[in-house]
């Protein structure tokens, strides 16, 4: 099975997010392509209903063919057989994505008249609202035709944007990002944050179905992000009042993963030798998880330092003022 990634652009997540999620369930790989917005995977198994955890993919596509754009682009399209991707019982639709700046006539209409006549016009196209979808996508000359089999909920995110939970920060990091440092951090089944904010974070993680665990030493933030876990429908948490440094001791266990955004000294209760405070959460935050840890910064930091081993660091400007630096430790 070939499986077609259409990424988010721009984005230094995207891909890992990808690698990550399949790392995490144990599941190989083998690496098609990789160009630009497209990757594609070859997989040994046809399940991957995990792939709806995704936040950094704008859709799947499970790969029918794909061939370079020629004068024989037609008979191409033509030949495909769409038996093993379509039935008579269901409704389709074609869309044809062109990431090209050259025009290359109404491909979308010659995708739909294969079809029809593959099923001799007894097959029942939907335009508004179809059981599956075709979808073709034009890149350096070359056509990728797909069945769909996920989309990312563009809508779902954009109503869980930080200013409109209850208990708001500015300093909130976007829903896609939180999902993907997650999902790099290669937790299955629990995630802990120790620096919870808005629980920004653990949002994303309960509605992908994990346990939720947090740790912040302002009340006003525990009580801040119990509210936002509740207004998105994520009753099973716990969320304890605390100090990062006394991970251990505040639940007496260690956690499957950690992702979290420490912070940026924007917190009344931060110690005043910052330095000191972070080494000292962050070596708690280091004996207390299994696989793998996300850390977002404001800077640079030698993680190497206090005994952690750096997999990857990734770096993006936020705004002038500010570069994000996010730490995938071990």
């Amino acid at each position: 099975m070939k499986v077609l990634f259409f990424l988010s652009g721009n984005n230094i997540f995207a891909k890992d997010e990808v690698f990550s999620l399949f790392e995490s369930y144990e599941l190989k790989y083998e690496i098609i392509y990789d160009e630009g917005q497209l990757l594609i995977l070859k997989i040994s198994k046809s399940n991957i209903d995990f792939i709806s955890r995704l936040g950094l993919t704008h859709f799947v596509l499970d790969v029918i063919c794909d061939f370079d754009i020629d004068k024989k682009i037609n008979e191409n399209i033509f030949d495909i057989d769409w038996d093993s991707r379509l039935s008579l019982d269901r409704t389709y639709k074609v869309r044809v994505k062109n990431k090209d700046k050259i025009e290359y006539g109404n491909l979308e209409l010659i995708i739909a008249k294969s079809i029809s006549n593959f099923f001799k016009d007894k097959i029942k196209a939907n335009l508004t609202n179809p059981m599956d979808e075709i979808v073709g996508i034009i890149f350096r000359h070359r056509l990728f035709i797909g069945k769909k089999i996920f989309e990312r909920n563009k809508e779902g995110f954009n109503i869980r944007k930080p200013q409109l939970r209850p208990f708001f920060s500015p300093t909130s990091i976007d829903p896609r990002i939180a999902r993907a440092m997650i999902n790099i951090s290669q937790a299955q089944k629990e995630i802990l944050d120790p620096f919870v904010g808005t629980g920004g974070i653990l949002i994303e993680a309960g509605l992908m179905g994990l346990d939720t665990y947090g740790i912040d030493i302002e009340e006003k933030s525990v009580i801040g992000t119990k509210m936002n876990l509740l207004n998105y429908e994520i009753n099973s948490f716990d969320i304890r009042l605390g100090d990062a440094r006394k991970i251990l001791e505040i639940f007496g266990r260690t956690f499957e993963s950690i992702a979290t955004d420490a912070p940026y000294g924007r917190s009344t209760k931060i110690d005043k030798d910052k330095e000191k405070m972070y080494n000292e959460c962050f070596s708690s935050i280091r004996e207390s998880f299994k696989k793998k840890c996300m850390i977002g910064l404001d800077r640079e930091y030698p993680f190497e330092d206090i005994g952690f081993k750096i997999d990857k660091v990734y770096s993006f400007r936020v705004h002038k003022s500010l570069i994000r630096h996010f730490y995938l430790l071990s």
